[in-house]
């Protein structure tokens, strides 16, 4: 049998504002050494050193310069972004955004992309074998393990489960218990605690939306190739129609459609948490066709029937978007 144990899920966070998070993206950067602990990675702890400021979805803390080559970088890839500064970014890392994040809700996920993910990286012919998993996933932006637990529980699955909050994986360790997930935070470089050809499939779900700078989502993608055996399939969720409200998830302006935005312009994406409250977080426009560039330079090939559109019957639309691809 395999080992696991689960607790019951803990409330949200009383200190959260109700449906807004305005007062969260003023208060002081958190920063944590975001590098693997004896914890995560099974290794020795490595030495504490001063502030780490690692968010790649987050502008850098107002203490610390950013690195030096980061901004020549992005306005490389995204000519407009450095022009789009009407929306606050998102401090991930912040506890509260953490916990309140941690209970959002996510039925829509369970029934309309979950599945299509599952076909994608699991083995349809499970052997579970004694103790060992059928397949090792690495999962990017896990957040506190929902999507990674339901692996293990039915499809005999183990996952890395990556986020670069230390507070969401103190949320998922104290509510979503199994030995079968491994969180891990990238280190300070961004590289991942894992060796080359660890994995055998690697997801991301509604994260590189969060993510401001494509020079970002490429060093994440390029990462995340090293870790996966060749032709081992990546599977990527974006956000799909825009100015819906899908009740669990609305993306951007009700009058805007995401063929109105500029490459690199942000824009809000609600979150319904349990308590019937939203968080707002700040995304980011990615053209189809940058986004595609960025999985093929990263070292996949990518399928040519993507993006594919999630579709859920009962809204009569597609909230999600699913890229494919296949390491090389």
């Amino acid at each position: 049998m395999r080992p696991t144990a689960h607790t019951p899920r803990d409330g949200a966070d009383p200190h959260i504002a109700p449906g807004s998070t305005d007062a969260l993206q003023n208060t002081p950067c958190r920063c944590t050494d975001p590098r693997p602990t004896a914890s995560d990675s099974g290794s020795a702890a490595m030495p504490p050193t001063s502030c780490h400021c690692t968010d790649p979805r987050s502008a850098a803390c107002s203490t610390h310069a950013p690195p030096p080559t980061r901004s020549d970088r992005a306005d490389a890839l995204h000519p407009a972004a450095s022009n789009t500064d009407a929306l606050p970014p998102t401090r991930w890392t912040d506890p509260r955004i953490a916990a309140a994040y941690a209970t959002r809700r996510d039925g829509l996920d369970r029934t309309t992309a979950w599945p299509r993910l599952t076909e994608l990286l699991t083995n349809p012919r499970p052997r579970r074998g004694l103790g060992r998993p059928d397949a090792t996933i690495l999962e990017l932006g896990s957040g506190p393990g929902h999507y990674a637990h339901h692996l293990a529980e039915h499809h005999w699955t183990a996952t890395y489960a990556l986020d670069i909050s230390p507070a969401i994986h103190r949320h998922g360790e104290q509510n979503i218990r199994d030995a079968w997930i491994r969180r891990i935070l990238p280190a300070r470089d961004g590289s991942l605690p894992l060796r080359g050809c660890q994995c055998t499939g690697a997801l991301a779900h509604l994260l590189f939306c969060h993510i401001r700078h494509p020079a970002d989502i490429l060093a994440l993608l390029t990462e995340a190739r090293r870790v996966l055996r060749p032709h081992a399939p990546l599977a990527l969720v974006e956000p799909g129609e825009h100015g819906r409200d899908f009740q669990t998830l609305r993306y951007g302006h009700p009058d805007r459609a995401d063929a109105q935005l500029e490459p690199g312009e942000p824009y809000p994406v609600d979150y319904t948490l349990t308590d019937d409250t939203r968080l707002r977080t700040t995304a980011y426009h990615h053209p189809p066709a940058l986004l595609a560039d960025l999985i093929e330079r990263a070292g996949f090939g990518l399928d040519p029937t993507s993006p594919e559109p999630l579709h859920a019957p009962a809204h009569g639309a597609a909230p999600f978007l699913l890229w494919t691809a296949r390491a090389r």
